[in-house]
């Protein structure tokens, strides 16, 4: 078993939780949005189409560091039409990616728990560290 493996099986991954003290960025179809609270975040996340230029990501950014969560609608697979959602960060291990696909309630739950500065579950989250986009 590997160490992100055992971390996964205790729910959190270590470094996986968003960063209480710093900024909140919000991107929209890859366009930046300003002054947003929650309301916009969940309109973001409920327009979310099955189309390669929907995506939802909210990030947070120090220096190097960075912590991210994403979501799209699933345009081919097994997964076909669910959101995934993914959880991206670096930390002194490296990069790391989970994701997990699922309904939309679940998506809309994860980025509520990381907005509010909730612990996040990564139950049943795959590691898709060797997929970071180029980006990050």
């Amino acid at each position: 078993m590997g160490l992100f493996s055992y971390f996964c099986q205790k729910g959190r991954p270590q470094g996986a939780q968003p960063h209480s003290g710093w900024a909140w960025r919000l991107s929209v179809n890859g366009m930046p949005a300003a002054n947003f609270g929650w309301e916009e975040i969940a309109r973001a996340l409920d327009g979310l189409g099955p189309h390669d230029d929907s995506f939802v990501i909210l990030e947070q950014r120090q220096g190097e560091r960075y912590w991210f969560i994403q979501s799209a609608v699933a345009l081919m697979g097994p997964h076909t039409g669910e959101y995934i959602v993914g959880v991206g960060w670096n930390d002194a291990m490296g990069k790391h990616l989970v994701e997990r696909c699922g309904g939309a309630g679940r998506a809309v739950d994860m980025f509520r728990a990381a907005w509010q500065g909730k612990p996040l579950d990564f139950t049943g989250f795959e590691d898709c560290s060797d997929q970071i986009p180029g980006n990050f």
